[in-house]
């Protein structure tokens, strides 16, 4: 190597390690813009407590957002959402874990006492992602400013307005507290004190409409009147549409109950929507339910099979909701399988006599209830029978179910079987079965074609063998 060429490279060396120093070495004027350095322990400390019965309101101004307030009863401490935009009511558990989380923001890390004018434009308070203002019930307030994220760790900067002290809140403290406003709404369906888990909330739905394009299922809950006086096994809920019958509690409970319960829409999809039919709502499926304090309708939509979800509106807010979920099957439900199995329910207490019509032999079982011993006393065609006899006999008079549903009409024949009641207050009720084949029977009541059949013909075999025991003298099995 040359000298000279040696030489140059000394200097080059000299002269970057003397730049070097310089930069280190400059006063901090704003010329170098660096974050403060990572906290020690000793550095957390209380940024802001306040207790809540001192505070009036909150105000938050998120960065290109709506303003929102939340305030604070000072007689009931309840609080409550204010903005002038607000659409749908507050989602209760988020706007009271926010006031108080901004509130009581303690022992927080302290990253800088005394920071410059270049490291709070840096840390992001030249241009706040959240301002927030606490107002006293005293009249006076408190600003409060939140910045960007660290370059390192998690949380954001947070300082009291005007204060060059700096602040670290935490990942969890901002998930809690930095929220646009409509992460604020409550966008369930139901009142919010209904949920799957509470079986009793769930039945204190009293009504339920389902007006779907090819399907109308109407619902109405027994009153605690006609419960009180119902016989055991009566179920809660009986169809009005489309045929009068009683329905299946557990049918009812799962298929519809539970799935209205869990109707949670996850976002807004558009506000004042234009044209609805972009959604399917300008014809859309409609749920209605009532309870004794509330009623409300949903509207249904289009399902986005890309999105996996459907577009839904709650009746009164002018507002298309996207829902993720997975809760419309009750949409596509047959009425048969709400359906009750159990064809008739009556409680032997009122029953005077039941007539058997059965492959044309027929048989009559009167009965008397009595305030002493025995309490019940019958007599199969005049000869009396023990009360468990008695009891037996008539238990299986009602021991048949529906199969299902048919469109099968009222054949010219005449039934294979029939069952008359008459009850002690002089009414009385008449259950008839056809023979559509071998083994389906259509099943008709008071005259009426319900549109329901049966497979259980064995019952017809077991009164047959229950005549044969009681002629002879026997005691009829338990069923």
């Amino acid at each position: 190597m040359r000298r000279s060429t040696l030489i140059i490279c000394l200097v080059a060396v000299l002269a970057l390690s003397i730049g070097i120093f310089i930069l280190y070495t400059l006063p901090d004027d704003g010329s170098e813009l660096s974050q403060p350095e990572q906290p020690h322990a000793e550095t957390i400390k209380d940024f802001f407590s306040e207790l809540p019965e001192n505070v009036k309101s909150i105000n938050f101004l998120l960065e290109s957002n709506t303003p929102f307030i939340l305030q604070r009863d000072p007689v009931n401490g309840e609080i409550t959402l204010d903005a002038e935009d607000a659409i749908f009511p507050a989602d209760l558990f988020m706007i009271y874990t926010m006031f108080e989380q901004a509130i009581t923001l303690s022992r927080l890390v302290c990253v800088a006492e005394d920071a410059s004018d270049a490291q709070l434009t840096l840390l992001g308070f030249g241009k706040p992602v959240m301002s927030l203002r606490i107002e006293r019930i005293d009249g006076t307030s408190i600003d409060i400013e939140i910045g960007v994220e660290q370059t390192a760790g998690q949380g954001r900067y947070i300082r009291k307005k005007d204060s060059r002290e700096v602040f670290i809140l935490n990942e969890i403290q901002q998930m809690f507290l930095i929220h646009e406003l409509e992460d604020l709404y409550d966008l369930s369906f139901l009142p919010y004190t209904i949920s799957p888990n509470n079986e009793e909330s769930l039945f204190s739905i009293k009504h339920i409409l389902i007006e779907a394009e090819n399907n109308v299922i109407e619902l109405q809950k027994r009153s605690d009147e006609e419960f009180a006086n119902a016989v055991f096994g009566t179920p809660m809920y009986k169809m009005i549409r489309p045929v009068p019958d009683d329905s299946n509690d557990y049918m009812v409970q799962t298929i519809i109950l539970e799935n209205v319960a869990r109707i949670v829409p996850d976002s807004i999809e558009a506000i004042n929507p234009s044209d609805m039919s972009v959604y399917g709502l300008d014809r859309p499926a409609r749920l209605t339910i009532s309870t004794n304090e509330w009623s409300g309708t949903l509207l249904i939509g289009n399902r986005n099979a890309e999105r996996g979800g459907r577009y839904v509106m709650i009746e009164g807010f002018n507002a298309v909701l996207f829902d993720y979920s997975d809760s419309y099957s009750f949409l596509d439900i047959d009425p048969a399988q709400l359906r009750t199995l159990l064809i008739w329910l009556y409680n032997i207490e009122d029953v005077s006599s039941i007539t058997y019509e059965l492959e044309g032999e027929t048989r009559v079982l009167k009965m008397e209830h009595n305030i002493g011993e025995p309490v019940l006393q019958g007599w199969l065609d005049g000869k009396e029978l023990s009360t468990n006899n008695t009891r037996r006999l008539y238990a299986s008079a009602f021991n048949i179910t529906q199969n299902g549903a048919t469109d099968a009409v009222i054949p010219a024949d005449p039934p294979v079987y029939t069952i008359i009641v008459d009850f002690n207050d002089g009414g009385s009720d008449m259950l008839e079965l056809y023979r559509l084949n071998d083994s389906h029977f259509l099943i008709v009541h008071n005259g009426t074609n319900r549109g329901l059949f049966t497979t259980r013909m064995n019952v017809q075999q077991n009164l047959l063998s229950r005549f044969e025991i009681l002629d002879a003298g026997g005691d009829i099995p338990m069923l």
